[in-house]
């Protein structure tokens, strides 16, 4: 493995571990701040929302012991968090780092939606929020495309190597 690729393998690590770190103790304040009541879904949701990232936290370890096996993995993490949506009582967001999201809000017109957001995590199921939107996450896309490029250089080389 050329230094170049360790080097791009180093930055997808970090940018998941500090991506689910932050996540984790955005998580923790925004559940024990006081602004909300913590009852047992509240407590479920936040256990949720804290295994995503600590799958986040996951990747970006396994990216520095056993690079094939994280970028898998990574790959499964950020297709989670391609795409956001919310319609009648179902919805789901999930972003460990940064979203750049373009969507589409059909609440009472379609309207385009850009939209910016640091590590968050929020699902509805059975519960009407009032929104209407489906929207994908930029950041997340770019590095689907950049993971799969590293894993087919990866593979090139186990090849060229037999």
């Amino acid at each position: 493995m050329t230094s170049r690729i360790k080097n791009q393998i180093r930055a997808i690590a970090l940018y998941q571990l500090v991506g689910g770190i932050l996540g984790i103790v955005l998580t923790v304040w925004v559940m024990f701040s006081g602004e909300m009541v913590v009852d047992q879904q509240a407590l479920r949701l936040g256990m949720l929302a804290g295994g995503l990232f600590l799958f986040s936290i996951l990747c970006g370890r396994m990216l520095f012991r056993n690079p094939t096996r994280g970028l898998r993995l990574s790959l499964v993490n950020q297709v989670l968090q391609v795409l956001y949506f919310a319609f009648g009582s179902y919805g789901f967001q999930y972003v460990a780092g940064l979203r750049i999201g373009v969507g589409v809000d059909v609440l009472e017109s379609w309207t385009f939606k850009f939209r910016l957001a640091l590590s968050s995590f929020h699902f509805n199921f059975g519960t009407e929020s009032g929104q209407q939107f489906i929207g994908l996450n930029l950041v997340a896309l770019f590095l689907i495309f950049w993971i799969e490029r590293l894993l087919e250089q990866e593979k090139a080389g186990k090849v060229l190597r037999k």
